[in-house]
């Protein structure tokens, strides 16, 4: 069985729209596959129907952004109800606060001589999705930087001129928000947060005493020492295992979707535990 429970399309910061995305897994193999946009439903419902026509299983996803004691965490909802009010008020009040960043961070590129971020970055949006990257790839197209790294490199990143500090939503919130849902809440890439082991265990820690119930594994084609030691973590913890490539467009080979080592056999997976249990 083939699956991916973490990818993006252009409701965020992908750039495959939702029902390409589908022919993708479709051409993957993939037997499941969760839409796991930032902060918005958009991607899973625009895919919705044409998943159902095509016979692909397609499971409710978001990647919700929040913090954990000042450091910004992402959490990835699975099989939730889309429909539920608490979840969406809470996603709804994350985009807001994107928006207002958003406003922050051209008032700062203004101030480098760099005019008109905001207004081209709405014009090419294609969802209501807005984040760092938009105003990358703005300053990669005008010609200010050569790629998207040089963009956060230069402006963007922690320390740089345009960068703004957002402070999300507390972490329990996010979880109770999901549990509120009738959803999973699965802690997202743990292994990118550059944080030490005792720190990283203290997050998973508190996690599961918000009522956190998985940790994403596997997140790269190859098996590897942060896989291991999530499989450990997973089974330490009493945590469901879950798989995502966190892909964003076919550009980046390293990162395609459903391109992913198996899931190690110590691991409880997600996928076991749904509504409809996928086997």
């Amino acid at each position: 069985m083939k699956v991916d429970f973490h990818c993006h399309t252009t409701a965020s910061d992908g750039t495959l729209s939702p029902e390409a995305l589908i022919d993708l897994a479709v051409n993957q193999q993939l037997n499941a596959l969760a839409i796991t946009d930032h902060d918005t439903t958009a991607g899973y419902e625009a895919a919705k129907p044409y998943a159902e026509q095509i016979g692909i299983r397609l499971v409710p996803g978001v990647e919700i952004s929040c913090e954990w004691r000042g450091a910004t965490i992402h959490v990835v909802a699975l099989d939730f109800d889309p429909e539920n009010a608490v979840l969406q008020e809470g996603l709804a009040q994350i985009r807001e606060m994107r928006w207002e960043r958003a406003e922050r961070i051209s008032e700062k590129l203004e101030k480098k001589q760099i005019h008109g971020a905001l207004d081209a970055v709405k014009d090419k949006l294609s969802g209501e999705i807005v984040g760092r990257v938009h105003f990358a790839d703005f300053l990669q197209q005008g010609g200010w930087v050569k790629d998207t790294q040089q963009a956060f490199d230069r402006y963007l990143k922690q320390g740089r001129p345009a960068y703004t500090k957002q402070v999300w939503p507390e972490m329990e919130a996010i979880v109770q928000w999901v549990r509120a849902a009738g959803g999973m809440a699965i802690i997202a890439h743990p292994h990118i947060y550059k944080m030490t082991r005792g720190k990283l265990n203290q997050m998973i820690q508190d996690f599961v005493r918000y009522g956190g119930q998985g940790i994403e594994v596997v997140n790269q084609p190859r098996v590897c020492s942060d896989q291991l030691g999530m499989a450990d973590r997973a089974e330490r913890y009493g945590l469901w295992s879950s798989m995502g490539s966190d892909f964003h467009k076919p550009e980046q080979t390293y990162r395609n979707l459903g391109w992913l080592a198996p899931m190690p056999d110590k691991c409880d997976p997600v996928w076991h535990h749904f509504k409809k249990p996928i086997s």
